[in-house]
């Protein structure tokens, strides 16, 4: 029981050493990339100001407001361009702008995955292209991580990107972590990784299943401070 409270404690100031991490990359401005299902890269200012970039379409969102402009140059509100009309419609741009539209920064994209993790081992020291990082591994606790998984099972499934698993191996195929690499010099988030997976089998005539990993991978990369180049005009309608 000792242990187990010594243990706990322990975890606690891990998670305590990351928040104060994310609160002060929030208090400062910052460039960023994210790799994963929905690519986006962009910047972070102290005041608010949120831009992200998605092939040929670019967001600036200021607390509820969000503008979002096209491949033609044009700053409009979401709904605008999910309800326009056009000759030859790009069939990725609803699911690019719904994207950037519910686009968070990555400090706060980060917050809510330390919601769902459970325990994790003591921080290691490591360097990521020359930066010094004390990076913290954790786990994710099964019952959320099987709810999330399932949901993008059905949703690759229903896409027509992943036939149907004979099989999905819950019990003993399922895992999920996340790294989180905090820079020495000043304690800022520099890094996550998020990776969650589970097998899934597909029969084989006269042969034992197939096995494959179904897997969801994010990758989250902070930068120096690049300020966005955003019209005065934009400025001025996220101001209103």
């Amino acid at each position: 029981m000792i242990l187990a409270a010594l243990l706990l404690a322990a975890q606690d100031q891990h998670l305590l050493a990351i928040r104060r991490a994310l609160q002060n990359s929030a208090a400062s401005a910052y460039s960023y990339q994210v790799k994963g299902r929905f690519e986006r890269a962009g910047e972070w200012t102290p005041d608010g100001l949120l831009t992200s970039r998605m092939k040929q379409y670019q967001s600036a969102r200021l607390g509820e407001r969000i503008l979002v402009k096209g491949p033609e140059g044009l700053w409009k509100t979401p709904d605008e361009r999910i309800g326009e009309q056009v000759e030859k419609p790009d069939p990725e741009a609803v699911d690019i702008v719904r994207t950037l539209s519910g686009a968070e920064p990555p400090h706060r994209m980060v917050e809510r995955l330390l919601e769902e993790v459970t325990k994790g081992r003591e921080p290691e020291e490591r360097e990521l292209e020359g930066v010094l990082c004390d990076r913290y591994s954790l786990y994710y606790a099964a019952p959320g991580l099987k709810e999330g998984l399932q949901k993008q099972l059905d949703r690759s499934i229903a896409a027509g990107t992943l036939p149907k698993p004979d099989e999905v191996r819950w019990s003993s195929g399922l895992k999920g972590q996340l790294r989180i690499y905090v820079r020495k010099k000043d304690r800022r988030l520099w890094k996550a990784v998020e990776e969650r997976s589970v097998k899934i089998a597909y029969k084989v005539p006269d042969g034992p299943p197939e096995v494959k990993t179904y897997k969801l991978e994010m990758e989250l990369t902070l930068g120096e401070a690049a300020p966005p180049a955003l019209p005065p005009e934009v400025l001025e309608r996220l101001s209103k």
